[in-house]
């Protein structure tokens, strides 16, 4: 799957890599129809393009602005003079603000990948502006190192174990 695509995830992986149920799962099925939500900015790991990494995408704006600025002013409460949140980062997708939460980040590989997420007016992959996808990844890249360095409580779910299980899983395969 090419860097930048939205995705949808299929239930086999977390049934199989989420037993303790802190990844965002997709929706129950509505009157006898599957809704597809959340879908995932996906993007290759660094050292291991096999491995994509996930940000799920939400439309709560502002209960995640609420949710930001309580962060930075407990930062500022304690005297930090550049507060910053890099676990939820804000932009566009097809001109709608949306949250990309990186705090519920977590690797997948492309045979647990559903679909990918195809504007219905173009019929074309869902794209996000250059600047917007530099952010993600690289505040996304910032948490990944602070979690692999003992910050595990910045996300929500173990994703150095998910990681290694899905590189036991390649390695199988």
């Amino acid at each position: 799957m090419e860097q930048g695509k939205f995705c949808f995830i299929m239930d086999a992986f977390f049934t199989i890599h989420d037993k303790d149920r802190k990844l965002m799962r997709n929706k129950e099925t509505v009157d006898g129809k599957e809704h597809d939500r959340p879908c995932f900015y996906a993007f290759p790991d660094r050292k291991n393009p096999l491995i994509l990494w996930c940000v799920p995408v939400s439309s709560k704006v502002d209960k995640y602005l609420r949710i930001v600025n309580h962060k930075i002013e407990k930062q500022q409460g304690k005297g930090i003079k550049r507060p910053k949140c890099n676990t939820i980062r804000f932009g566009e997708v097809m001109g709608v603000k949306k949250a990309f939460l990186i705090q519920n980040m977590f690797p997948v590989i492309e045979k647990y990948i559903k679909e990918i997420y195809i504007n219905r007016l173009t019929q074309e992959a869902v794209r996000i502006p250059r600047h917007i996808e530099r952010d993600i990844i690289s505040h996304s890249g910032e948490v990944l190192r602070l979690v692999r360095s003992g910050h595990r409580s910045l996300v929500f779910s173990d994703i150095i174990e998910t990681y290694n299980a899905l590189i036991e899983e390649l390695v199988k395969e």
